[in-house]
């Protein structure tokens, strides 16, 4: 279990759990997990998954036709299908049994009609548990032909959520390539977390069909569970009443770029817009060439921004491990929501929003 935070009460954390218990999102208690009979998806349980679940049978992949596994070995191989990473950067069978031992949950979501299958599975995340009382959400994963038109993501990380108060969490953080729009705009605007770091090749290069090989920047996103924001965010996500942010809603916030980012600093602008590719995926496909030089702006403009964290090495002999160290560099902005939509052409237009902090 983690250890809460010296600043959260007892009387925060309790409102904190009542304000996301799963029943306020249509869920009911289902074993040890929960059920929701009306999702876009369906029916749909999420339940944690742990050791003893090695003795579940289920069916899994193996060129295309169900095989015999169980569901630890199940997630490795949805790990693997849903980045197109090689084997060396799952999370494996042997640290899933685990990871609810130290504070941490492993959740999976899926069709009670068809069971946490091959054919059944609508989702799952993983995360690691931390002393200092924040949950360290690691993977999340949505079954592709399902991906972003159902909430699987969202409905998985409210459970995870209130799985984390109950373990005594305050707070959850988890990264994510800031080019991405769809990951953005749950993590900005369905959920209310923001983003303080950007950390520069976190993961170093990862080979993956999802991303291709390209440098792993990321953002650092935190969710305050005890914010009376965030449960205010989830009801109004759950309730439809929230209006979520178009770029006609923030178009006369002024627009940092490249070319104006010295200026916009020397100034001390209040409030700010940086745009990303409406879908990076596909800027990808047709110019390469665009997509890379878009990903260093953006290195460059939010690097100067928000507080950048990135790797320095001395001269040494390989292998010094010692020799490594990390240059912080504190950002007076933070990023605190997300607006996207078509423009009047029809092409998505996607601007993070920035706040400056600093006095």
């Amino acid at each position: 279990m983690a250890r809460s935070d010296r600043h959260t009460s007892p009387a925060d954390l309790s409102s904190a759990i009542n304000a996301l218990h799963p029943q306020r999102f249509g869920f009911e208690p289902y074993g040890d997990g929960w059920i929701n009979r009306s999702t876009g998806a369906g029916t749909m349980v999420i339940t944690p998954v742990s050791w003893q679940h090695a003795q579940v049978p289920t069916t899994g992949f193996a060129d295309g036709f169900g095989e015999a596994t169980d569901p630890l070995n199940l997630i490795c191989d949805l790990q693997a299908r849903t980045w197109g990473m090689p084997p060396e950067l799952l999370v494996p069978t042997n640290v899933l049994a685990i990871i609810g031992d130290g504070g941490g949950a492993v959740l999976a979501a899926y069709d009670p009609a068809k069971g946490f299958t091959k054919d059944g599975w609508l989702g799952f995340i993983i995360a690691l548990g931390s002393s200092h009382g924040t949950l360290v959400s690691h993977m999340l994963g949505v079954r592709e032909d399902i991906r972003g038109s159902a909430d699987i993501g969202w409905y998985v990380k409210v459970i995870q959520a209130y799985i984390a108060l109950q373990d005594g969490h305050h707070a959850m953080t988890w990264t994510f390539d800031p080019m991405r729009g769809a990951n953005a705009r749950l993590n900005l605007e369905k959920l209310g977390a923001t983003v303080q770091t950007l950390t520069i090749d976190k993961y170093g290069v990862l080979p993956s069909t999802l991303y291709g090989n390209v440098p792993s920047d990321r953002f650092s996103a935190t969710w305050d569970l005890l914010d009376p924001r965030t449960s205010t965010r989830l009801a109004e996500i759950a309730q439809r009443t929230y209006l979520p942010l178009t770029p006609a809603d923030v178009a006369d916030i002024p627009e940092v770029t490249i070319a104006n980012l010295d200026e916009v600093i020397a100034g001390h602008t209040t409030r700010l817009r940086y745009r990303i590719p409406g879908d990076i995926d596909a800027l990808m496909r047709v110019d390469a060439r665009a997509a890379i030089t878009w990903r260093q702006e953006m290195r460059q403009v939010i690097g100067r921004l928000v507080t950048t964290k990135r790797a320095t090495v001395r001269d040494s002999i390989p292998g010094d491990l010692a020799a490594v160290a990390i240059d912080a560099q504190t950002g007076d902005y933070l990023i605190n929501g997300f607006a996207t939509g078509p423009d009047a052409t029809g092409e998505r237009q996607s601007y993070y929003l920035l706040e400056r902090t600093a006095t």
